[in-house]
């Protein structure tokens, strides 16, 4: 039995990840579902800097 054609190339991957590094947006890990949902995950390297009421002054 043959196996089912992907539904996300490689590349295309390749494409989405390119751009994530051109953009200078770290990748953490990526995921593909079997329906062909592709899912980036990134490291957030941006800090809170707003006041929340709940912090100490």
């Amino acid at each position: 039995m043959a196996s089912p054609r992907a539904t996300v190339t490689q590349a295309e991957l390749t494409r989405y990840l390119k751009a994530y590094r051109d953009a200078g947006i770290p990748v953490a890990r990526t995921e593909i579902g079997r329906d062909g949902k592709v899912i980036i995950f990134t490291i957030d390297n941006q800090k809170d800097t707003t006041k929340n009421e709940w912090d100490t002054p």
